[in-house]
């Protein structure tokens, strides 16, 4: 048998350093690796790039503390301001934001980075995000490319040190299997960091998962850590929704 990935969340998050490109999976806070980012706010680990879809959910939330604590020294999304605590970061200086992408071609930029691609030509957004002005903390204005008389962006592949992915039921071996909607592109972030990180609801024995339910498996993974139980998740994103107002309490 194979050695098993699974392995202590100290040992596993040891992997990421001050200064680390750091990528997670998630999507205005569904699907963040809870335990993760915990621990990433308790050690401190700071002045990280991060690449994410969305800076999250905002409120206190997730990624939100780890904006608060100024940890974050550049954000590579398509969006700074779904969370307060990242449109403050932003906004006071403390954080660098070089430009924004759409969702689209963000995910296309990671699908690269995993595949091993240098980068992709992609016409979404010519003759807007290429506006003079609009992103002044470019070193050099977006570069083009013009291919059978179209008009392109050159965008480079992303890729990280570390990467957070959160599943639901993980094996030892590393296969994860996810719950509706946090499928996303979570299996293209897993691909494209020198070392990722699954947390997940479950840990099962190898065989559990039916193979078409496989969305990462075991070779893209390098750790596989226990979060918080399915039950112990669904009441903490309750509870935030209730304290956000979006959601009632339960009579």
């Amino acid at each position: 048998m194979p050695r098993s990935k699974v392995m202590p969340l100290d040992e596993a998050m040891a992997r990421l350093k001050p200064g680390s490109r750091l990528m997670t999976g998630e999507f205005v806070g569904a699907a963040e690796a809870a335990k993760c980012l915990e621990w990433i706010l308790e050690h401190k680990v700071g002045d990280l790039t991060l690449i994410t879809v969305t800076p999250g959910m905002t409120g206190g939330f997730g990624k939100g503390h780890l904006f608060a604590a100024g940890l974050i020294r550049e954000l590579i999304s398509s969006h700074v301001a779904t969370t307060n605590e990242s449109s403050d970061a932003y906004l006071s200086g403390q954080m660098l934001v070089k430009q924004l992408f759409p969702m689209g071609t963000w995910a296309e930029k990671v699908r690269a980075g995993a595949m091993g691609l240098g980068g992709v030509l992609i016409p979404v957004g010519i003759g807007i995000l290429d506006e003079p002005g609009l992103f002044p903390n470019l070193d050099e204005p977006k570069q083009k490319i013009t291919l059978n008389g179209k008009e392109y962006f050159v965008e480079e592949a992303l890729r990280a040190d570390v990467a957070l992915v959160k599943g639901w039921r993980a094996d030892p071996l590393g296969n994860v299997e996810f719950r509706y909607t946090s499928q996303q592109n979570q299996r293209d972030v897993a691909m494209a960091a020198d070392f990722a990180i699954v947390e997940v609801n479950e840990i099962v024995p190898v065989g559990t998962i039916p193979p078409d339910r496989v969305g990462i498996p075991g070779p893209f993974v390098d750790a596989v850590v226990q979060g918080y139980s399915l039950e112990e998740q669904n009441a903490n994103y309750r509870n935030h929704w209730i304290k956000l107002g979006r959601l009632a309490p339960v009579a």
